[in-house]
């Protein structure tokens, strides 16, 4: 899967690290890619931003250069402040949390978001073709300022944000995806080509997390706040590989848009126009 990055560096505030054993030798404020929707006839394309987990190792193994002196995965975890991620009440000086904003996408136009009156707005017309696309918008987290670190957000149960708007289209699909170093696909190189273009990620190539899907019956103009466990009932699924998500190593969170195989009688169009609001830990 193609996809493009919008990197932004905002919202800083005090993380308290704890060390891991693992280091990728790579710095940066973190990665950003589309995840794939598992089940479809596509294959899925690799997460995004990257992560840590405390007093875990990274996943060992040679790094994506092919060099063997490099580890994947996250230097460390760091705790964040406080329960908050972002409430989109100051431009894109909006995010609590260490991070910025990512856009990723195989089909044109891309996604586009804006940020007033205290939402993010997500935007996306895609035609219907033969290929499934998968196009989103998300925030990436950092637990450090180099990039290299995740978060530990184990102290929590999950992540929830309010949610309100509009998807059209037959077969059209919003999924949301909370991104952990596992499932972030570190075979994909940087501009240099000297390492993982998300030096947090420690998954395989193809890797993409586990999902969510959000009923368009869901959306609508009155906002509705959506609960979402790290592992257990009502928590993210599938994904490559098919593992839970690792709240010791979260890399941020994502909004995608999943488009069905062109057929007759169906769908021409996949139409996204939601808004969401006051993201945090709970």
């Amino acid at each position: 899967m193609m996809d493009t990055r919008k990197w932004a560096f905002v919202g800083l505030v005090g993380l308290v690290s704890v060390a891991c054993s693992s280091s990728s030798g790579i710095s940066g404020t973190g990665g950003s890619s589309g995840a794939g929707t598992g089940g479809s006839s596509d294959t899925g394309g690799s997460s995004s931003t990257d992560t840590g987990g405390t007093s875990s190792t990274g996943t060992g193994g040679s790094s994506a250069d092919g060099s063997a002196s490099a580890t994947l995965g996250c230097q460390a975890s760091d705790t964040p402040a406080s329960a908050a991620i972002a409430d989109f009440g100051g431009g894109d000086a909006s995010i609590q949390i260490m991070g910025g904003f990512f856009v990723y996408g195989d089909a044109n136009p891309q996604p586009t978001y804006t940020v007033a009156s205290n939402q993010l707005n997500i935007t996306d017309d895609v035609q219907v073709t033969g290929k499934n696309h998968y196009q989103g918008v998300g925030i990436y987290f950092n637990g450090n300022t180099a990039g290299t670190d995740c978060i530990n957000a184990s102290a929590y149960t999950g992540i929830q944000f309010d949610i309100s708007g509009s998807l059209t289209g037959t077969g059209c699909g919003l999924v949301f995806s909370i991104n952990d170093s596992e499932h972030g696909d570190s075979s994909t190189l940087n501009a240099a080509g000297t390492g993982p273009n998300d030096p947090k990620a420690a998954g395989p190539q193809g890797s993409y997390p586990p999902q969510l899907s959000i009923p368009s019956s869901s959306l609508t103009s009155t906002a509705v706040t959506i609960k979402v466990p790290f592992t257990g009932a009502g928590a993210p699924a599938g994904g490559s590989p098919a593992t839970p998500i690792d709240p010791t190593k979260i890399e941020g969170v994502q909004w995608q848009l999943a488009t069905p195989l062109a057929a007759a009688g169906g769908a021409t169009e996949c139409n996204l126009n939601i808004n969401v609001a006051n993201v945090q830990f709970y």
